[in-house]
């Protein structure tokens, strides 16, 4: 421990100790408070200059909403079921010997 440190107190001892004071409220409540004023803002915002913070708006103020999807056009996702499909029909009728989309003719 530095002697510069004022901080410093000690023990019977000679065990140096450093006082730390925390502000008394529970992490989650400061968490929480801070959202809420943040949430404040950002109504105060969007009163002020009737813009959503959250949105994202072009060169002439038009929003814009960002859609993410698989990354995969919705076309090869079926193409991909119908393999599958294709496979389990397939393996059907080698365990049974026959197709699955046979009807009967009894």
């Amino acid at each position: 421990v530095d002697q510069e440190d004022t901080d410093v107190q000690y023990d019977a001892d000679g065990t140096p100790w450093i006082q730390i004071c925390g502000t008394g409220v529970a992490t989650d409540l400061r968490v929480e408070r801070l959202e809420q004023l943040l949430s404040t803002v950002k109504a105060l915002y969007s009163e002020k200059y009737g813009r959503d913070v959250d949105t994202e708006y072009d060169a002439d103020g038009t929003p814009w909403k960002v859609t993410e999807g698989t990354g995969v056009p919705r076309d090869c996702r079926v193409e991909r079921l119908e393999q599958k499909l294709a496979e389990v029909k397939q393996l059907y009728k080698q365990k049974y010997g026959e197709e699955v989309d046979q009807e009967d003719t009894d």
